[in-house]
């Protein structure tokens, strides 16, 4: 007879695991296997408390809150959450802002490449409802493709303001 975990429970699981950057990120953090993290999203297997508390641990999760939906649901809620950059959600910033310096033919660092996909890559989040769905990414990245060119642009227009860094 295959267990059965509690819905609210598996509820709780998926948004920790979600919001801790994804079970491949989760997996490599606590060092419990891709599959086995699977089967407990799924429903098929319940993680033995060891793996809760490792789990818990990623980020201050509450283990109460996680076995039983009771309580806070951050051991410290006064802590800012966040969650790892993901790495295919970065390099899509990272390479909106290289094709539009090279289609303004602006030089630019990788230094600076860097710190444009960062603020493109926060951008993101904040206009995003789901961080996971590629596709809602790859949604919003035209407006702030718009958005990067009319500022650089801008700063074009305005040599002295500072707005473009020399590269």
């Amino acid at each position: 007879m295959e267990p059965r975990v509690e819905t609210g429970f598996l509820e709780r699981l998926r948004h920790i695991v979600r919001e801790s950057g994804g079970p491949k990120l989760v997996s490599e953090r606590t060092g419990i296997p891709v599959g086995t993290l699977n089967k407990y999203l799924a429903g098929t297997s319940h993680p033995p408390f060891s793996n809760m508390v490792k789990i818990g641990q990623l980020r201050g999760w509450s283990l109460a809150w996680l076995a039983t939906g009771e309580g806070a649901e951050l051991l410290d809620p006064s802590r800012p959450q966040r969650r790892p950059v993901d790495d295919w959600t970065m390099r899509r910033a990272a390479a909106v802002v290289t094709s539009v310096y090279e289609e303004m033919k602006i030089a630019i660092t990788p230094e600076n490449v860097a710190v444009e996909a960062a603020g493109i890559y926060n951008d993101l989040m904040t206009r995003v409802a789901d961080p996971d769905d590629q596709a809602e990414i790859e949604a919003a990245l035209p407006q702030l493709r718009h958005l990067l060119r009319k500022r650089l642009a801008a700063a074009a227009a305005e040599p002295g303001s500072g707005k473009r860094s020399a590269s």
